[in-house]
């Protein structure tokens, strides 16, 4: 499984430059929330890996917090524009739906990522590789589409608007999900459901999630 030609089309050009802008915008909260939920559960000096950190707009709340950022991306123009930030330790290039993640077994402490679950269908590698390079005891904290506002598990969206075709939007129940903790290793401890319109301006209904490695 790799991210799709149209999903890396979206992710270049004027979209990534106006990247952080559109989100202000859109008052999109998904990585304050994500950061209030896992707040308890980290300290100082941790490291912790954004998988998919697009321009850093998460895992720059957890630097200010003191905390070592990590990031991972496909987007080589995603991970210009956080570069420029300065805060990240260290940016890789890579696809996160491709085994393996180029870190070592338990190197990190923690993770983070918003703004990518409902890109895939299948969220077995993500989960397993996190799994593989988070500490026991570690927090895993992230956002998934909910399917029971949107009624179904797969819709589509389309791109912005320099990029013709439309992807895939997932919706991942919280069944599958429990599924999903249990088959790689992690515990739910706590979760919000709220409501966005994110960077697309169609409210949604999201659920913020934060497990823990076992």
């Amino acid at each position: 499984m790799s991210t799709n030609r149209t999903i890396r089309n979206t992710f270049t050009g004027d979209h990534v430059l106006e990247y952080d802008q559109k989100s202000k915008r859109a008052n999109w909260l998904d990585p304050n929330i994500v950061f209030g939920l896992a707040y308890p559960y980290v300290k100082p000096g941790q490291t912790i890996l954004d998988v998919g950190i697009g321009t850093g707009l998460s895992s720059v709340l957890f630097h200010k917090a003191g905390l070592q950022v990590l990031g991972m991306d496909f987007s080589s123009e995603m991970l210009a524009m956080c570069r420029g930030k300065g805060f990240a330790k260290e940016l890789i290039e890579h696809d996160v739906s491709v085994a393996p993640y180029p870190l070592g077994d338990k190197t990190v402490d923690h993770a983070v990522s918003t703004g990518v679950m409902h890109i895939f269908d299948d969220l077995n590698v993500i989960f397993s590789e996190v799994c593989r390079v988070m500490r026991v005891g570690g927090v895993f904290t992230f956002v998934v589409a909910d399917p029971i506002a949107q009624g179904v598990k797969e819709q589509s969206m389309g791109g912005c608007k320099a990029h013709k075709g439309k992807a895939n939007f997932y919706n991942h129940s919280e069944p599958s999900m429990v599924e999903l903790y249990d088959r790689c290793g992690f515990e739910l401890i706590n979760s919000l459901r709220f409501v966005s319109s994110a960077i697309g301006k169609r409210e949604m209904s999201y659920r913020a999630c934060v497990v823990q490695k076992l």
